[in-house]
């Protein structure tokens, strides 16, 4: 979420692009088809993975979530609408946390919720703020992967949890297949070292681990479908450029995936 070098403030201007756009009806009409939510999300988080989520964190109403990179409200937002927690939104795009203001009052949840422009490297809370943090393919936009897990450590309560999805290397691969697989990821996909063994340096315990990429997967095959399917409302709604932005952004995660050469995973965490 930092912004220092070109890359990263290039990469926030898209963002703030695809957060904007995400409120089109065509856009917003294929999220609810494929995703089964209504935010304009930027993340591969379906409702059924966050209803399976909310089982997991179980989480009561008076405790304290923090969703990081949290976009237009999505999944933090739905989280605490079923659960009745209380939850803070971190984002850096001013654009994207207006649209998650604005939810929270149509959605009734402004006195439990708030928005906060922040950087996930240095987290503007006080120590052992959250009873939970979550993230969705965060990590896998961020160079800073490291700095991020440090930042969250500081922020949780002990016995608390986080939990989060990040797009990564498949383990063990070429010199070759590492470079096709930089190639068709998100733009810092590439880690360094494993997550499992990322988290254990920074102070977080592995609970639980799922391998989403299959389906990952089937998302890709959906939204390249239906964006088909949609050509002629999207290329009116943002373009010839942005909809061949899209197709590719599909195909090529798809492909990676298919290859083996990225994987989605989902990493449920509490601190040593």
């Amino acid at each position: 979420m930092g912004c220092c070098t070109t890359a990263e403030k290039n990469q926030k201007k898209r963002f703030e692009v695809i957060y904007e756009r995400g409120q089109l009806p065509v856009i917003m009409d294929i999220e609810r088809i494929v995703f089964g939510s209504d935010y304009g999300a930027n993340s591969w988080t379906t409702v059924q993975q966050v209803e399976d989520l909310c089982k997991l964190l179980a989480l009561d109403p008076g405790d304290s979530l923090l969703d990081i990179g949290s976009g237009t409200g999505w999944p933090g937002l739905y989280i605490a609408d079923q659960s009745g927690c209380e939850v803070t939104l971190v984002d850096i795009p001013l654009s994207a946390l207006k649209i998650a203001l604005d939810r929270t009052l149509s959605d009734n949840l402004e006195r439990r919720s708030w928005v906060c422009a922040g950087n996930a490297t240095s987290l503007p809370f006080k120590n052992a703020s959250f009873d939970v943090i979550h993230h969705s393919d965060i990590l896998c936009c961020l160079p800073e992967k490291h700095d991020v897990l440090v930042s969250c450590r500081d922020a949780i309560r002990p016995g608390g949890r986080m939990a989060f999805s990040v797009v990564a290397l498949s383990p063990d691969l070429s010199n070759e297949d590492t470079a096709r697989a930089i190639a068709n990821g998100p733009e810092f996909v590439e880690s360094g070292v494993s997550y499992t063994k990322l988290l254990e340096k920074t102070g977080w315990k592995v609970i639980e681990y799922r391998d989403l990429s299959l389906e990952c997967a089937i998302l890709c095959k959906q939204l390249g479908n239906i964006d088909q399917e949609r050509k002629e409302q999207l290329v009116k709604a943002i373009g010839h450029d942005g909809f061949e932005d899209r197709q590719n952004d599909w195909q090529s995660r798809l492909y990676a995936i298919e290859e083996r050469l990225l994987r989605r995973e989902f990493f449920l965490t509490t601190p040593f």
